[in-house]
């Protein structure tokens, strides 16, 4: 298949901006046009009214979604939705289930994202020690911008999510993208994800949660690779 007349959609993690996607946006995709596209910073959260909103404005023509943690149930809905212009799907540290406790979501959950988070756990749950202090302002900057109710209600949504609520997609090419240093996404969650689509394609990339800002270069090729592959 001849990709340059695709375009890759990139869909945003719980912050739900596409502004950590800027340094993804300016590498070679192997001639397709990539592009971010940033969620609704009101109104409902779940994934079908996020995937009822976002999929009349997808980009015209054929499709690859790139999703990456809290977007990836949702690239499983528009990729459902959008058929068959979506030609391939690209789960980054993802999942098709709540990753966590539930009994998260009696913490107090907006007055905790009211706040700054410190550098020491974005690196310890996110980036890793290496992360770049481009990378560490440009989260820290997102983290005070996005509203903390609906990052609570995004989390929340998180939560309740079950594997029911995510469709299979038989016959769509899907690669997984996971992070061997994931702290968010337990072992047992991403068991769950390669065994929800037995047919992916899994590539494991020793990174930290945030694989796209911190191993891009390592993020492409495996994408180019995998849609080269025949896909």
């Amino acid at each position: 298949m001849n990709w340059t007349d695709t375009t890759l959609v990139m869909l945003p993690g719980l912050h739900g901006t596409a502004r950590l996607y800027e340094p993804a946006l300016a590498l070679d995709w192997g001639g397709m046009q990539a592009v971010a596209m940033a969620l609704p910073g009101h109104g409902a959260q779940d994934y079908e009214a996020l995937a009822k909103g976002l999929s009349s404005t997808l980009p015209p023509g054929d499709l690859v979604l790139l999703a990456e943690s809290f977007s990836t149930p949702l690239a499983m809905l528009l990729a459902a939705k959008a058929l068959p212009r979506v030609k391939a799907l690209v789960l980054v540290s993802g999942f098709c289930s709540s990753p966590q406790p539930g009994g998260i979501g009696w913490l107090p959950l907006q007055p905790i994202f009211s706040l700054t988070p410190p550098v020491f756990l974005l690196k310890q749950f996110l980036t890793g020690e290496d992360a770049s202090p481009d990378l560490l302002a440009a989260l820290t900057n997102t983290a005070d911008r996005a509203p903390a109710a609906t990052l609570a209600e995004r989390v929340r949504v998180v939560l309740a999510l079950r594997e029911e609520d995510c469709p299979d997609l038989a016959g769509l090419p899907v690669l997984l993208l996971q992070a061997r240093q994931d702290r968010v996404i337990p072992w047992d969650a991403q068991s769950q994800l390669e065994r929800h689509f037995p047919e992916a394609a899994c590539h494991w990339i020793d990174g930290p949660h945030l694989l796209m800002q911190t191993r891009g270069q390592e993020c492409r090729e495996a994408v180019l690779g995998f849609l080269a592959g025949g896909h």
